[in-house]
């Protein structure tokens, strides 16, 4: 009976925790942060907290330079180069 509740006391010792966090602390998260930039900001001194800050046209964004106001557009797509051989 002692080895029963010594196996049961190691299993609920050693058993895994679940995972901390829930969805409630990522949808906060998600309001206090905005969405990464799409593209390189246009300068890194128009700091911004929400859109509304932000002059018409351009959205707010994080970047690697803080929260900032920036076009926020989708990166052009790169032109296929041709190899040229020598």
């Amino acid at each position: 009976m002692k080895s029963m509740l010594l196996w049961l006391l190691l299993f609920f010792c050693l058993a895994p925790q679940p995972v901390p966090g829930d969805f409630q602390t990522h949808f906060v998260k998600y309001i206090l942060e905005p969405p990464p930039c799409r593209s390189a900001p246009e300068s890194c001194n128009k700091i911004c907290t929400h859109n509304k800050d932000c002059q018409r046209g351009l959205q707010c964004c994080s970047s690697f330079c803080g929260i900032v106001c920036s076009l926020n557009k989708k990166p052009s797509k790169r032109q296929k180069t041709i190899p040229v051989y020598l």
